[in-house]
């Protein structure tokens, strides 16, 4: 046998190996998809057609009411926009500060920047349901409880957005901050229209995480709030839960609706996403 024919017999029959890795795959594919289905399916069916019709109802079952129901049986499109306002308070702030305290932990030379960077690294590992209480009577005490400022007040800072613009600052040569340096650009400047244009991939991820954590909320809104005035939508949506009239679709609907910005943000921002998580070095 010669090894032109041992090659093409390899070529026409994978390995068991390969066969085998893409069989976990398409299982693994398969238990994460299969939920994501059942929710889309019975969002836009009547209750109960996979009592009925199994996994693929037929197309007479396809309705709309579901998601008809699911707006009206709760404040759904205000606690929408209080989420979108959450979002955009929440998201922008922890940006800013972000790439504030990422530039001061990179460029200017300063003692103990190493260890204020330490610090900003240990706030990930402190549990964030150890600060509820801390947190619950600051806002009460500011008189921002049920108020949309009160919801994203603990969270205007954090410290992944931190980590992540400082591991990307620190790539950035310093010759580009000396150039911007001697041209006269200030500090502000330099910031946002050398260092951070140039790191926009992990600047985008920051902004990803920062927002799917505040549209994602539900443990802090549900305590400080009291009504559907400054509650989110994750709240609302456990209402949705709970309430007399609502059946299991159009609590499906509801959750997809809930879904449904947040899986067009990654989509949408995917090759950002992809290049800011494996870009950055340790400085």
């Amino acid at each position: 046998m010669t090894a032109n024919t041992v090659t093409r017999k390899s070529r026409r029959f994978p390995r068991f190996g390969t066969v085998l890795q893409f069989l976990v795959v398409l299982v693994v594919a398969a238990g994460i998809f299969l939920p994501v289905y059942l929710s889309f399916v019975s969002a836009f069916t009547n209750n109960g057609s996979f009592a009925r019709d199994g996994l693929f109802p037929g197309l007479d079952q396809f309705a709309l009411g579901n998601f008809r129901e699911a707006v009206t049986s709760i404040p759904l499109v205000q606690e929408y926009l209080v989420s979108v306002g959450v979002v955009t308070l929440q998201t922008a702030a922890q940006i800013v500060t972000g790439a504030l305290a990422a530039y001061a932990l990179v460029f200017p030379k300063w003692r103990g920047r190493r260890i204020i960077f330490a610090l900003v690294l240990v706030t990930l590992a402190i549990p964030g349901e150890s600060l509820v209480i801390p947190n619950y009577e600051l806002v009460s005490q500011f008189g921002l409880r049920n108020t949309i400022l009160g919801v994203a007040v603990p969270f205007l800072a954090a410290g992944y957005p931190i980590f992540l613009m400082r591991q990307a600052f620190a790539a950035v040569p310093i010759e580009i901050w000396e150039a911007a340096r001697l041209d006269g650009s200030g500090d502000i400047r330099t910031l946002f229209t050398v260092i951070m244009p140039s790191c926009r991939p992990q600047v985008t991820t920051a902004v990803i995480w920062s927002a799917l954590a505040a549209w994602n909320g539900f443990f802090w809104p549900l305590l400080i709030t009291d009504t559907a005035a400054a509650r989110t939508i994750q709240v609302g949506i456990s209402q949705l839960a709970t309430s007399e009239s609502s059946t299991p679709s159009v609590i499906f609907a509801g959750a997809i609706l809930v879904v449904l910005p947040t899986i067009a943000l990654v989509i949408g921002a995917q090759r950002f996403l992809i290049n800011g998580l494996s870009r950055g070095t340790l400085r």
